[in-house]
Formats: C-alpha cells, sequence, structure tokens
C-alpha cells in the first residue's frame, strides 16, 4: 500500500514489564524497558528473549531461599486471580519480606526445631514493628504467614511455623455506624456527587474506589453491577428502590460516561473526591450542633469515615435478619468477610443477642401454645 507509512511494531504485552519514560538531550522522550521483578534492562528489539533471559534469572535467584516461595507466591494462578486492589496490597508487602527474610534456607520450615526458631523470629520482628505501626506490622506478618501457608498447601514446605498470630492491632471502630438519620441529613445539604456517593454505598457497601468510577453501563435500569471483594469480578445485584430512584433521576441528565462527575465534568481523583467528601460532612456537623444545642452531644462526621458506610450497611442487613451468606451475596463479599463484619458491628449493640432470645420466646410461645407467663389485668 503505497503512501501510508509503516507504524512502528509495539512492544509485546508482557506482564511485569516496568515503562520508564526519560527525556532525551534532544528533547525527545524514550521509554525504557525492565524486568520489574529483577530491574535488568530489556531490548526492545529482542524483547522476547531478553525477558525470556529476566524470567529465568528470576527462577534461579534465590534458589533454596524464601525468595523462591515468594516467587511461587506471586507467580500463581491463586495470585493471578486476585483482584488488581489485592495484588498491589500484596506487591509492596512481599518486597518488605524479601528484603527482611529472603536469604532464610527453605529447608527451615522442612525441619520442626528451625521451622519453631523462625516463629520466634518472627513474632520478635512483628513486636518491633508493631512499635511505630500495629497494622502495618500485623500485615506484613499476614502477608508472610499466606505466603508460607501457601507453600505448605503446596507441599513445598512440610511446616507452616505461622499457622497463627496475635494481630496487634485492634480495631475500635464497632461504635462508628453512619445513623440513618445523619446519613439522610448528608443526602439533602451534600453536592449531587457526593450525596450520589453516600446513596451507592449505603444501599451497595462499595468501596470509595468504586463508587468514584462508577459508569452508567453498570446499571441497566433494575440492577447494579459491583466488584466482589472475594473475586474482583463484576456482579450484578438488583438495585434498592432509593438506589433506583435517585440513579433514574440523575440519568435524566447526565453527561458523562460516569454517574459521579466533578462540578467541571470530569472523573474525581482520590483526593478531590476525599475533598469534597470532608466538606460535606463538615456541613451536616454543623446542622446537627445547631439542631441539638451546641454544647450537646451528637455524632461528629469527624469520627466516621467514609468506610463506615460500608459497615453500616452490612450491619442493617443482619439486624433485618439476613445471615452472613445472604450478606455476603446482596453486598458480593466472601461469607467470612460479612460474619467479621457482623462480629464487629454488631457485638456491642446486642442487636443479634436481642434477635436470638426474640426467637427464643416465639419458639417456646409455638411449642407451648401460648406465652410462658401469666398476664395480669
Amino acid at each position: 500500500m503505497r503512501g501510508r507509512p509503516r507504524l512502528p511494531n509495539k512492544p509485546l504485552k508482557l506482564k511485569g514489564i516496568h515503562r520508564v519514560k526519560k527525556r532525551q538531550a534532544d528533547g525527545s522522550i524514550r521509554v525504557y524497558l525492565y524486568h520489574r521483578a529483577t530491574g535488568l534492562p530489556l531490548d526492545e528489539n529482542r524483547l522476547a528473549e531478553t525477558y525470556a533471559d529476566a524470567e529465568k534469572k528470576m527462577r534461579t535467584k534465590g534458589e533454596g531461599t524464601f525468595l523462591q516461595l515468594i516467587r511461587h507466591f506471586d507467580q500463581s494462578a491463586y495470585f493471578d486471580g486476585l483482584s488488581e486492589e489485592s495484588r498491589k496490597q500484596y506487591i509492596w508487602k512481599l518486597k518488605r519480606l524479601e528484603a527482611r527474610w529472603g536469604t532464610c534456607p527453605v529447608a527451615t520450615f522442612n525441619d520442626a526445631d528451625d521451622a519453631l526458631e523462625f516463629r520466634k523470629d518472627a513474632l520478635a520482628w512483628h513486636n518491633e514493628l508493631g512499635k511505630a505501626s500495629p497494622r502495618s506490622a500485623d500485615n506484613l506478618v499476614a502477608a508472610l504467614a499466606r505466603v508460607l501457608s501457601f507453600a505448605r498447601e503446596k507441599a513445598v514446605i512440610k511446616f507452616n511455623p505461622l499457622d497463627t498470630f496475635a494481630r496487634l492491632y485492634r480495631s475500635h471502630r464497632s461504635d462508628l455506624t453512619w445513623p440513618d438519620e445523619l446519613q439522610q441529613q448528608f443526602i439533602a445539604n451534600a453536592r449531587t456527587a457526593m450525596a450520589m456517593a453516600m446513596i451507592l454505598v449505603r444501599n451497595t457497601a462499595m468501596r470509595a474506589s468504586d463508587v468514584r468510577r462508577f459508569p452508567w453501563t453498570r446499571y441497566d435500569g433494575s440492577r447494579v453491577q459491583i466488584r466482589s471483594t472475594k473475586t474482583g469480578k463484576l456482579l450484578w445485584i438488583p438495585a434498592t428502590r432509593e438506589l433506583k430512584a435517585h440513579l433514574d433521576k440523575l440519568k435524566e441528565t447526565k453527561v458523562g460516561a460516569l454517574v459521579m462527575l466533578t462540578p467541571t465534568g470530569k472523573a474525581y481523583t482520590k483526593r478531590y473526591f476525599n475533598e469534597h467528601w470532608r466538606e460535606d460532612c463538615d456541613k451536616v456537623d454543623a446542622i446537627n450542633a445547631e439542631a441539638k444545642g451546641a454544647h450537646a452531644e451528637y455524632v461528629k462526621t469527624a469520627d466516621l469515615t467514609f468506610h463506615d458506610n460500608r459497615g453500616t450497611a452490612a450491619t442493617l442487613l443482619a439486624e433485618a435478619g439476613a445471615t452472613a451468606p445472604e450478606i455476603a451475596e446482596a453486598l458480593c463479599w466472601s461469607v467470612d468477610k460479612a460474619q467479621k463484619v457482623i462480629d464487629l458491628y454488631l457485638a456491642r449493640r446486642g442487636v443479634l443477642a436481642a434477635n436470638a432470645i426474640r426467637k427464643l420466646e416465639d419458639h417456646r410461645d409455638k411449642i407451648s401454645g401460648g406465652p410462658s407467663y401469666s398476664k395480669s389485668g
């Protein structure tokens, strides 16, 4: 085909390639390719070959050490099946583990005594990290335990010395849920985008990142498509009456591909979303103070986070009598996660205990033919 310029070959889209843009002396921009795991430079003209060489060096590097167990984990089908967010979270943890434990011999986990010594060292490391950040320390040791449990499951090692460990971080958010009245005040007084964010999270328990990027294509008029926290896949769930009403009304004037847009019609960045959310939370604080008295006790949104709405949504389902499997299905969570939320948010409210006693009383009435106590008239 004459007259048509030939397009340059595009680099192969191989997994684990890090692309770095650098400005040259003449002002042009050049893209350099590196193998992400090893940091080795890749030749764009021999990309497949140099990539294969880097992969081979990565597999042989750390052979017989804990680094090999890390590679066994992060190159597995299990790891690939995690959500993108989960994989990102693992990356920084695995780098820390590689720096601290990478040279530890695999043989350590094939001898009971050596494995016990490793446990002592790992728990001491956990305790030392916890002095600066208990939550970060828990996350790192949990990742360490997962790498070891995965290796144990696949029969790569005999012993997992971290099958259990006591976490240092204690969440105190079990008392922090958004009262329905406060949510409704927020919706009534917030800007359109933030009100829609509240509607979405209180009806679906979506993450803030998914709320910010929620497109109209994930609403078909009766259902919404949300991301499973367990698999990362998109699943359809029925839209509540409240959610459907707000989406239908907003759809009449939609101007973009996303449900939530900034005042200038752009997608929300994380920082800009947080700024607007906090500003609108402050409005509700002012309303509460004015309504209940400047010195009266009232729920302060400064103590609440966007994330607390997710726990609130699950809490309301549990209070309505939904079981952990039902909550998991409705919110696209794992059953374990749903049960943890129930345990966290409802334990101090006595709701489940009250429900259990009511069911017990109803059962006794049913088998005895009536209330077991005498009524005085």
